[in-house]
């Protein structure tokens, strides 16, 4: 028996991919073997809760990758060449990464020196911040020499296609800072929620009570500082007012990464409703943010405040100083490669999928200040 999961009818996904991760996951753990029959067409479309239609697209899929084959009259069989492919990898992890600056190179390093403790070498393939380079890099990782990967995705949905074929591969992977929900995977975050929770309350206890929000483009990281925006503005007896916020909507390869130019001008449209604070949902955004404020003649913190996310390298030097939320990238860098070595050993305390999630922490600058009616 494959085992039952919940049919998951909600979001991109075919509701069929939890039929064929159960096949994969059997093949890796070596509860099927070469030439075994699946169950029935009939069988999996009950057990499942999904059509016989929607099997048939599913086996079909698998088919086309090499999996599993198909007699006719007979029914589908597990694939034998699958277990006789000759294995070429070396003791090599891979990170695939948007850039080698900022935060992205303090997860390098924290990568670079656990791996290198371990024994392991590191491979890098840099999207250069490009989606459709990043959707490559994922595909060459299938043909390569490293053993698993360390995956610290570009913003947005874009790349969730790409992962998903690692995972029906059987490659070992853990991501970083972003997860997908209908994609079960191992994966590494800060507390997202709480994050965004301690931005807003922040701003709060100063004396805001118009804190507008800059998100970026959709992802998981994004929905859990809103939620924790909203939670905080909620458990203070705030309410939640749309008109406050501001959401980049762009999500194509020109445009995957909130920037400066972004915040500001979502800023320049947010000072419309004249709310005393912003929070940006990262310190790019914030540092377009500060800008618009700035050249719309106001002053920084005693106008307006703005809080960040991320503790970027430059948020220091900011004229303010940038008030933000900092996550933890190094630990990340160490926390993932623990996670893709132990995925890597196969012993049966080791299928389970781990999911991390690290603590952020609030650093104090100078963008912040009580709003001016309250001084």
């Amino acid at each position: 028996m494959i085992g039952k999961r919940k049919r998951r009818n909600k979001g991109p996904e075919p509701i069929y991919r939890c039929l064929q991760e159960s096949i994969i996951a059997k093949v890796n753990k070596g509860e099927f073997q070469p030439d075994d029959a699946l169950p029935s067409e009939n069988h999996l479309a009950k057990e499942y809760g999904i059509s016989r239609g929607s099997v048939r697209t599913a086996l079909k899929e698998l088919q086309n990758k090499g999996i599993i084959y198909s007699v006719v009259g007979k029914g589908s069989f597990i694939n034998r060449q699958i277990f006789n492919q000759p294995s070429i990898k070396q003791n090599r992890i891979a990170f695939i990464v948007p850039s080698l600056d900022g935060s992205d190179l303090q997860i390098y390093r924290g990568i670079e020196d656990t791996l290198n403790a371990a024994g392991y070498m590191l491979s890098i393939f840099n999207s250069q911040r490009s989606i459709e380079q990043e959707n490559k890099n994922l595909k060459l990782l299938l043909e390569g020499k490293e053993m698993g990967a360390i995956i610290f995705p570009n913003w947005g949905r874009t790349n969730a296609e790409a992962l998903f074929e690692l995972k029906m591969a059987g490659y070992p992977f853990v991501l970083i800072d972003r997860y997908f929900r209908e994609l079960e995977t191992d994966y590494v975050v800060t507390d997202n929620k709480r994050g965004g929770f301690l931005a807003t309350e922040h701003l709060i206890k100063l004396g805001h009570k118009r804190i507008g929000i800059i998100l970026g483009l959709t992802c998981t990281a994004i929905e859990d500082r809103f939620e924790g925006y909203r939670e905080a503005l909620a458990q203070y007896g705030l309410i939640h007012e749309p008109a406050l916020m501001r959401r980049f909507q762009r999500d194509d390869t020109e445009e995957n990464e909130p920037s400066a130019e972004i915040g500001y001008n979502e800023a320049v449209d947010l000072l419309k409703e004249r709310p005393t604070a912003i929070f940006a949902t990262n310190d790019f955004l914030a540092r377009g943010a500060i800008k618009a404020v700035q050249d719309a003649g106001m002053d920084i913190p005693k106008d307006i405040s703005i809080i960040g996310f991320d503790n970027q390298g430059f948020a220091e030097s900011l004229n303010p100083a940038l008030t933000t939320i900092a996550q933890p990238f190094y630990q990340f860098g160490q926390r993932a490669v623990e996670m893709v070595l132990r995925r890597l050993d196969n012993s049966q305390e080791n299928q389970g999928f781990k999911r991390v999630t690290l603590e952020p922490k609030l650093v104090k600058r100078q963008s912040c200040l009580g709003p001016a009616v309250s001084r």
